[in-house]
């Protein structure tokens, strides 16, 4: 994923997904298959409730260094060690030091360990070597645990190939807790957008009918930024009510189709500041005559003031570019492009552009005059 993609957001801040009452109204593709979204061919055994009854079972009893008798599990020395490593795990400051993988082993293996307590460590965990104790917490029976679980693997993830990730999200977008699906697909939608898949796809599909509002959201998304046709007629209909969401209004900026310019118009005002900007960049990717003159025209006299070293007052057209970049990255080499033709006879700029974040996602992205320097 590109420093460019949406960030986790905070586990007690959920994303901004602002209702407008409105005034008019960094992983390869990957298409490992067969896949299931059948939560028992993931980890722990099934039960009559939905969830395994110990799925952490497994997990615990491999915890060798933090037992003095592996292979006894009521050994009192790994006992008193859990526990000390938990109690170690509770005193550390939240705020100082963040959850590790030895931090969640311990208070999985700590019998006192409230759901509360593990969901809080998951939450914050960005350690990729917890991804393996993570995975099995989809069938953990509190949803709390569940969400956080849904929230963390994208930070966990590391260099890891992304199969056992997507398919413990794919179980968790069909999670019966609202909060749970809704995360599960903001990670699958917009986390992991540059993992690809007709599974992963047609999960996201499925979601699309789904009566939380968050979560059908974060699914039209998901589809827009590997921008996905079977969603157009969906951005329609949804585009043409007198509400929306921002996030709607960001998918259409993500697929950019340009039938959808003119609904998007009609949703400009009424906005929070935060969303404004980026309504105006889902009206400049959706139109149909291209992203602007005035910002193209603006963006090269960016690189002609000295970019990345202009003044903070010349950086406003860069801004706008990131914004619509955001969730179009692939209208990269369109954009350089034409920055680069309004450059000639520049040398200066045109090579301070040729070295710019632009030009690499553009050269990502297929743009030919883009040459990666190692």
């Amino acid at each position: 994923m590109s420093d460019l993609a949406s960030s986790r957001p905070s586990p007690d801040e959920p994303n901004d997904r602002a209702l407008n009452p409105g005034a008019g109204g960094g992983h390869a593709p990957w298409t490992a298959e067969p896949w299931t979204t059948d939560p028992w061919q993931i980890g722990a055994g099934q039960t009559g409730d939905g969830y395994g009854a110990d799925p952490l079972a497994d997990v615990i009893a491999d915890l060798a260094d933090l037992a003095a008798d592996p292979d006894d599990p009521a050994d009192p020395a790994a006992a008193a060690a859990a526990a000390a490593a938990a109690a170690a795990a509770r005193a550390a400051p939240v705020d100082d030091v963040e959850p590790t993988a030895r931090t969640i082993s311990a208070l999985l293996a700590d019998t006192a360990t409230s759901p509360a307590e593990l969901a809080d460590a998951v939450a914050w965990c960005y350690d990729d070597e917890a991804l393996p104790l993570l995975l099995p917490l989809i069938h953990h029976a509190d949803a709390r645990v569940r969400r956080a679980v849904a929230q963390a693997l994208p930070s966990v993830l590391g260099e890891a190939a992304p199969d056992d990730t997507v398919r413990a999200l794919l179980v968790l977008s069909n999670d019966p807790d609202d909060d749970v699906r809704d995360w599960a697909c903001f990670a699958l939608g917009t986390q992991l957008s540059e993992v690809d898949a007709p599974v992963l796809r047609d999960a996201l599909v499925v979601r699309l009918d789904d009566p939380h509002d968050d979560t059908r959201c974060e699914a039209l998304l998901g589809l827009a930024r590997r921008r996905d046709g079977r969603i157009l007629p969906v951005l329609q209909e949804r585009l043409a009510r007198d509400n929306v969401f921002s996030l709607e209004i960001d998918a259409a900026g993500a697929l950019g189709h340009p039938s959808l310019h003119t609904l998007v118009r009609g949703h400009l005002s009424g906005w929070d500041d935060d969303v404004v900007a980026r309504v105006c960049a889902a009206l400049r990717l959706t139109d149909p005559d291209g992203v602007g003159d005035d910002l193209l025209d603006g963006l090269a006299e960016w690189f002609v003031c000295g970019a990345p070293h202009a003044s903070d007052e010349d950086r406003y057209w860069w801004t706008v570019t990131l914004q619509l970049l955001e969730h179009a990255e692939y209208r990269a080499p369109e954009i350089a492009e034409l920055v680069h033709g309004r450059l000639a006879g520049e040398t200066r700029a045109t090579s301070l552009m040729l070295g710019s974040r632009l030009a690499q996602l553009a050269g990502d992205h297929g743009w030919w005059r883009w040459t990666p320097t190692y």
